[in-house]
């Protein structure tokens, strides 16, 4: 299914848990990423999960978006110029999809507002030293990761894995960058509409896998708002 002007209209709208204004276009068989100019820059989230999006891209300037929701999709690729159009985004749940290699995640290292950030169970994730390369390589506002907070020491040991003395990259860090992607590509309109979602009706596993989702992200930030007010 296309994502269309009418759909985003007709499509469920609510304040969430962590009171963001929130258009829901899960579970809508949707391939590609377009159109979303009509949302008018209405929203601080939006709910693409359980959709056949393979590319992370095409988005208009919505300077008041905050979070997006896409597990469950099949996102391999991340458009590079990404952050430039959603520059307060500051919560990303990319759980489910098709990430392959770290050097895929290096567009992300352009949001500075970045605060939570999910990759559970991409290829991606189970690559050696992934997570302490995300913690390195993106803002130093990365505060949660795959919903584990960050800690001081996991960013000690980070900076000394990908960093030598006089600041400069580490043998380690430059292999990593140097691994040429089949997914890290520049956004191509259309691309993504070759494959459609065969089935017709939402898998119930999955609706319940979103509410699952949705609630750990309310949990973790709860942690996060409550410790920060601690201190």
């Amino acid at each position: 299914m296309k994502l269309t002007a009418d759909l985003i209209s007709n499509s469920p709208t609510y304040i969430n848990a962590i009171k963001e204004f929130e258009l829901d276009l899960s579970g809508s068989h949707i391939a590609l990423i377009e159109n979303l100019g009509a949302t008018r820059n209405l929203y601080d989230a939006i709910n693409l999960c359980n959709n056949t999006v393979r590319i992370l891209g095409n988005f208009p300037k919505l300077s008041r978006l905050q979070s997006i929701y896409i597990a469950d999709n099949r996102v391999a690729s991340i458009e590079r110029e990404l952050a430039t159009h959603i520059p307060q985004l500051h919560t990303l749940v990319l759980s489910n999809n098709d990430i392959a290699e770290l050097v895929d995640l290096e567009p992300l290292k352009e949001f500075k507002e970045l605060q939570h950030l999910s990759l559970v169970n991409n290829p991606v994730a189970f690559k050696p030293y992934a997570r302490l390369w995300c913690i390195w390589r993106f803002s130093d506002s990365l505060h949660v990761l795959d919903f584990e907070r960050i800690t001081l020491a996991e960013r000690k040991e980070a900076k000394m894995l990908f960093e030598i003395p006089k600041g400069g990259l580490s043998d380690l860090a430059k292999s990593i960058l140097e691994i040429e992607s089949n997914t890290a590509k520049t956004f191509v309109p259309g691309e993504g509409l070759a494959e459609t979602d065969q089935s017709d009706t939402m898998d119930i596993d999955k609706q319940q896998s979103i509410a699952e989702l949705k609630a750990r992200i309310r949990e973790e930030m709860a942690q996060v708002e409550a410790m920060e007010e601690f201190v």
